[in-house]
This record gives C-alpha cells, sequence and structure tokens, in this order.
C-alpha cells in the first residue's frame, strides 16, 4: 500500500504530516491515502452513493464494493470502515474515522474541503467530487404521518430549517466551479425529491388531506435542480409513480414512510447510462445477500459527453 498522511486545516496552513498507520486520529484530522498515479482510460466510470449504517459489519459493506467494484463511492456513516475498505480494495480515501462522510477513488485525490475532492483521472480530465450527509431529524415524512406537519408550506419550510443551510454551502462550492469538467454529488440528503411527491405517487394518495393529495415541492431537491444539477436516478425513470426508486429502507417497519432520499447528482459534462438501486430485496435492481444497512444503494453509470 501507498503512504499514509493525516490531513490537517489550519487557519492559514494546510500540513501534511507522515504518520505511522497504527497512530491514532484526533477527531480534527482526517485520513488521507495518496494512491499511485492510475489513470482512467475509458469515457466511462461508475459511481455508488452508499448509507452503510454504522452497525453494518466489514463483511457486508466488503460484499456491496466487491459485487459492485464501483470508480467511486460516495459513503455516509462510513467511520472506521471507510479505511478498511480502502486498504483492501486499494482505493484512494478521504475520510476520518469520527466522522460520517468518506470518499473513495480508484484515483488520486486533491482535497479541497471536507465535502469536496478534485479526482485526477488523467492529464486532461479531473472530476468534482462531493459527499454529504445532512441531518436526519426532524424528519419531515414522519411528522407528516404523525400530522404534526398539515400543509405543504409546514414541511416545506421545517425541511429548510433542518438541512437548507448545508445545502446552500454544498451549492455555494459548485457555483465557483468554473471548468467543463464533470460534477458529480452523492449523499444521503435525509429529504424526498420534488420530483417524487407528485399527484398520483404513493405518499401524497397516502397523506390525502380531503379531495386534495399531498404534495410537497421539497426544498433540497428543488435547489439541486435550480443550480443545473441531474437528478441521475429521475433522469432515467422519470415516472414517480412507476418507479418509486425508494432508497429508504429495505427494513420492514410498522407505519413505515418509505421514500427515495439517497441521491447520485450530475452536470450536463456526463450522462447516465444506466442506474441501480443496491439492496437485499426485489425492489432493488441488484440483490446482495447479507445486506445489513438500512438504506439501499445507488449505482450510476457515467460517460462522457
Amino acid at each position: 500500500m501507498s503512504r499514509l498522511f493525516y490531513f490537517f486545516l489550519c487557519t492559514a496552513l494546510l500540513l501534511l504530516v507522515s504518520c505511522d498507520r497504527n497512530t491514532e486520529l484526533a477527531e480534527d484530522q482526517i485520513y488521507i491515502e495518496l494512491c499511485g498515479n492510475s489513470e482512467l482510460d475509458t469515457t466511462n466510470f461508475s459511481v455508488l452513493s452508499f448509507n452503510r449504517l454504522s452497525s453494518t459489519s466489514f463483511n457486508s459493506v466488503s460484499m456491496v464494493v466487491n459485487q459492485l467494484q464501483p470508480d467511486f463511492i460516495g459513503i455516509q456513516e462510513s467511520y472506521e470502515i471507510g479505511k478498511q475498505i480502502a486498504d483492501r480494495y486499494n482505493y484512494c480515501l478521504y475520510g476520518n474515522d469520527a466522522k460520517s462522510t468518506a470518499i473513495l477513488s480508484k484515483y488520486p485525490v486533491e482535497v479541497i474541503n471536507d465535502m469536496y475532492v478534485k479526482i485526477i483521472l488523467n492529464q486532461n480530465q479531473h472530476l468534482h467530487f462531493f459527499n454529504i450527509h445532512l441531518p436526519a431529524n426532524p424528519y419531515q415524512p414522519y411528522d407528516i404521518r404523525d400530522t404534526l406537519i398539515t400543509t405543504e408550506s409546514q414541511a416545506i419550510h421545517q425541511a429548510e430549517q433542518t438541512r437548507g443551510e448545508y445545502v446552500d454551502d454544498l451549492l455555494f462550492y459548485v457555483n465557483q466551479i468554473d471548468d467543463t469538467m464533470p460534477i458529480v454529488v452523492t449523499g444521503d440528503f435525509n429529504e424526498p425529491s420534488h420530483l417524487d411527491w407528485v399527484a398520483g405517487s404513493e405518499n401524497p394518495i397516502r397523506f390525502q388531506i380531503g379531495d386534495a393529495p399531498f404534495t410537497v415541492n421539497w426544498p433540497a431537491s428543488n435547489k439541486m435542480l435550480n443550480s443545473g444539477l441531474i437528478d441521475a436516478y429521475r433522469s432515467v425513470y422519470t415516472n414517480p409513480i412507476d418507479y418509486q426508486g425508494y432508497t429508504w429502507t429495505p427494513i420492514i417497519n410498522l407505519n413505515e414512510v418509505h421514500d427515495r432520499i439517497d441521491f447520485v447528482y450530475h452536470n450536463s459534462s456526463i450522462s447516465v447510462n444506466s442506474v441501480f438501486l443496491i439492496g437485499p430485496d426485489n425492489m432493488s435492481d441488484i440483490k446482495i445477500s447479507s445486506y445489513e444497512s438500512d438504506h439501499r444503494g445507488v449505482l450510476v453509470n457515467f460517460s462522457f459527453n
């Protein structure tokens, strides 16, 4: 394996310090594995967005990675597993044992900030890669179910209060990008898409008030699309009534509200060849045995335009 470094972001200084593999990480330290000089030599690549669930075993996560072999992974609830997966499958890693999010790449990474890396694909191409895990609570679909929220405007306002500033921070950096290279955003948004809560789809019918379906123009997905990004899953499966794409949750719970809250977004520099839901059941496009996460993953195969 290549050398290990810890990453410290100081006030005015970016400092890389060589450390022994057994050195413990402080909370503000970032584990980076600086990989070799591999280069992408095709026009295609694959991206996995995967909330592994913090209690999911290393073996279960290994089965997912081993079967899919994605070029890039945005993991949420990564913690110590990100480093173990990177070591086993020889990925570059940007992450921290104490943090939820980690980015794994088959190609070298240049760190921009805690959610954003530039991945060096080859001498002519790079990829702007973001990975986020937005706050889970309060979760507005549950509040709608429990009649704590009774109008669309309440749902939008409370979702914005919960996650709005985080989405704005993400899009600040997305909007600063001034080249034509691909942009990919992975993440557990913990908020449904406005493309899904439309008339005729399951949740608006389930929570119908009077004769009106409970449609919601969810703010996070609105902001993402208004910034010029594309929802990879919904660009292929455009009809949310026939293709719900639920990532939350394959675990059967009484009175659960199922939704699509895990996303891969991209810009127009790349196109989606195919997209798959990953999980343990028949609602998953790719079934994996011993799948332990409470989220289905999203695998997208891209090509350069």
